[in-house]
């Protein structure tokens, strides 16, 4: 399974894996605090249209897997 998200691809998340759906955009926001030390980075989210409601989900690239 690629780690690689591309806007096109389905995904769904993990704490609720009946949301599933394609890929419609991928953005970065900064982050505010942090635990570890060293400057902080910028986090990855994307947002994709559900399949099983219709709605627009925005969620951190970390909570959600690549369905193959």
């Amino acid at each position: 399974m690629s780690n690689n998200v591309r806007i096109g691809d389905r995904v769904y998340l993990t704490h609720h894996m009946s949301h599933k759906g394609v890929v419609t955009e991928i953005f970065f926001r900064n982050v505010a605090a942090g635990i570890q030390s060293g400057p902080l980075s910028k986090q990855m989210f994307l947002k994709f249209i559900s399949e099983l409601d219709g709605q627009v989900i925005i969620a951190k690239r970390q909570d959600l897997r690549k369905d193959d």
